[in-house]
């Protein structure tokens, strides 16, 4: 896929990167519920679930979270192609596949001991929420952008914003999905998990356009600064 100057071929990357990190947040979105329904059913939503019905919990786990990463590196990666067509795709993918599975994996480690936190939340709480949400996401956002930047460096100059919008992106996203978690009491049922899938897809949304600035700085050698193709 080409960048092209042509304003009636295509839509603005920005509007394309937009649109395709919100597929990918829906479709992480239906993984949780899946993995959620499938915990349900096997009975390893507890700490004392037997061996079997954990070894398919973590085989399911592993598989569709593969299958997110590599579907959000396809998303994200067909819009870097525009900006900088010789981005090494299957390196970008293949990053994005091993992200998901190790976020993945240990989320589900995690499940059987999670437990809500009911303290009631005041302004210090809170507080506390935002930062740990702040520093927690801070280091993730640098380790994760880090990484995407090693891979983009080999195509494109610009990338070392990549790493600073991305801990940036993580810091505010993850303080907020933290704090809408504490703020609205969100539990571990049904209705909860729903919350917080509608809660996570609007973090991305956050995160995604705070990442702009980021797109916006990276140069390919063969096409000129991605900004012109922004509207």
């Amino acid at each position: 896929m080409s960048a092209t100057a042509d304003p009636r071929a295509t839509s603005s990357i920005a509007v394309h990167w937009i649109k395709n990190n919100i597929l990918a947040a829906l479709l992480s979105s239906v993984v949780s519920l899946l993995l959620y329904g499938l915990r349900q059913a096997t009975g390893a939503a507890g700490a004392d679930a037997d061996l079997a019905a954990t070894a398919v919990m973590y085989v399911a786990a592993i598989g569709l979270w593969a299958f997110y990463g590599a579907a959000s590196g396809v998303l994200t990666g067909a819009v870097l192609q525009r900006i900088v067509p010789l981005l090494p795709v299957w390196t970008w993918i293949a990053l994005h596949v091993a992200g998901a599975v190790i976020i993945g994996v240990v989320n589900e480690m995690t499940q059987p001991n999670s437990v809500r936190d009911t303290t009631p939340a005041n302004d210090e709480t809170m507080l506390a929420t935002l930062l740990l949400g702040a520093i927690a996401g801070a280091i993730l956002g640098a380790v994760s952008g880090g990484f995407e930047a090693l891979v983009l460096r080999r195509a494109a100059s610009g990338t070392s914003s990549w790493i600073a919008w991305s801990a940036i992106a993580f810091a505010v996203g993850w303080s907020l999905l933290l704090a809408g978690t504490r703020m609205w009491e969100i539990g571990s049922d049904l209705p909860g998990q729903l919350a917080n899938e509608a809660l996570s897809v609007v973090t991305t949304v956050i995160m995604t356009l705070l990442m702009l600035p980021a797109l916006r700085r990276l140069k390919s050698p063969t096409l000129s600064r991605a900004a012109q193709h922004f509207t």
